[in-house]
C-alpha cells in the first residue's frame, strides 16, 4: 500500500505519523511546498518507526515520487487566521490551490482514492471530484466524522456510555449548518432522546474546533484521527460506516453537492451510502446544508 500526503502542516504531519504507527502503508510519501519541512517530518517519522513492529518506508519527495499511490491524502491549505469564524473564508484561496495542485498528482496516480481534509470541506471535496474526473466513490472528504466524534464525546459524558458505543451522527455540512440526527441516534438498540441539552451539545461541539484554533492556532489531533480511521478502512477493507462527505445523488432531493451521510468505506472507496430515516425537521436541515455548500461554491468561483 502506497500512501502520499499532500501538505505537511500540523494535520498532514500528525496524520502521516498515525498512519505510519499503525502500519497502514508500506510506503509513505510526504509532499510539501517547503521540501525541507517534508524532509524533516519524514526523517522524524521514519526514526519513530524503529519502535513499532511494522515495516514502513517514510520519505519526502517531489510530485513525481507520489506516482502510483493507492491513496492521496489532501491536507494542503492556504494559511488560516486564529480569528477565523467560518471555514468558507478559505474557499477562494483553497479552491485555487486545488486547481493548481490536484491535476498533477492525480495524473501520476490515476487509480488512487482521494481523502480530502482541506476546508471548506464539502465544497473542496466536490471541486476535487469535478477537477479530477475521478468517480465519486473515490473522492471522500473527512466531512462530519470529526464533528460526530466531538458530539459523541460530550454525549458520552452525560449518559455514561463509551463514545464508540453511541450511534449518533452529525450530518450535512462540515460547517455552520451541520445538524445532529437525533431522531435516528441509538445506544445498544435503545433510542437516544432528543433533549434541549443534547441540542446544546451540538453547538458546543461545533464551536470547540474554533476554541482550539483561537488558543493554539490550529487543530490537528482529532482531525488526524479521522483521517487515520478512513485510511484504515480503505487499506484493510474494513467496511466501517463513517459520516463522510461524498457527492449526493438525490437524498432529501439533494444532488450534485458533497455532504456527509453515513457511508461504508472499503478498499474501493465508498461501497455504499446509507440513507437514514430522518424526521421532517432534519430533512429540512439537510437541504439547508446543501444550499450553504452551493453558496460556498459560488464564492469559490
Amino acid at each position: 500500500m502506497k500512501i502520499s500526503v499532500i501538505g505537511i502542516g500540523k494535520v498532514g504531519s500528525t496524520a502521516a505519523f498515525l498512519m505510519a504507527m499503525d502500519g497502514l502503508a508500506g510506503e509513505l510519501v510526504l509532499w510539501n511546498r517547503s521540501g525541507s519541512v517534508a524532509r524533516a517530518e519524514a526523517l522524524d517519522i521514519q526514526q519513530a518507526c524503529a519502535f513499532i513492529p511494522h515495516r514502513v518506508g517514510v520519505r519526502a519527495g517531489e510530485a513525481e515520487d507520489t506516482a502510483g499511490s493507492d491513496i492521496l491524502v489532501m491536507c494542503a491549505s492556504v494559511p488560516m487566521s486564529r480569528d477565523m469564524a467560518d471555514r468558507s473564508e478559505l474557499a477562494r484561496g483553497n479552491g485555487a490551490l486545488i486547481l493548481e495542485l490536484l491535476p498533477r498528482f492525480t495524473a501520476l496516480s490515476p487509480g488512487a482514492i482521494i481523502v480530502n481534509v482541506t476546508n471548506p470541506m464539502d465544497a473542496i471535496t466536490g471541486r476535487i471530484q469535478e477537477v479530477t474526473g475521478f468517480p465519486w466513490q473515490r473522492v471522500i472528504g473527512t466531512g462530519t466524522l470529526v464533528d460526530s466524534a466531538r458530539f459523541r464525546d460530550l454525549l458520552s459524558q452525560q449518559v455514561g456510555i463509551h463514545p464508540l458505543d453511541l450511534k449518533a451522527y452529525i450530518l450535512g455540512e462540515h460547517g455552520e449548518t451541520q445538524f445532529a440526527a437525533l431522531s435516528v441516534a441509538t445506544a445498544g438498540g435503545e433510542h437516544i432522546d432528543a433533549t434541549p441539552a443534547r441540542y446544546r451539545m451540538l453547538q458546543e461541539a461545533k464551536q470547540s474546533a474554533f476554541e482550539v484554533l483561537r488558543s493554539k492556532g490550529y487543530t490537528n489531533y482529532a482531525v488526524a484521527m479521522a483521517v487515520r480511521l478512513i485510511v484504515e478502512s480503505i487499506a484493510r477493507d474494513l467496511r466501517y460506516t463513517l459520516p463522510v462527505s461524498v457527492r449526493m445523488n438525490g437524498f432529501c432531493g439533494v444532488t450534485d453537492v458533497c455532504l456527509s451521510l453515513p457511508a461504508v468505506i472499503g478498499r474501493e472507496g465508498v461501497h455504499l451510502v446509507l440513507n437514514p430515516d430522518l424526521d421532517a425537521q432534519e430533512q429540512a436541515a439537510f437541504r439547508r446544508c446543501a444550499e450553504a455548500v452551493r453558496s460556498t461554491l459560488a464564492r469559490m468561483g
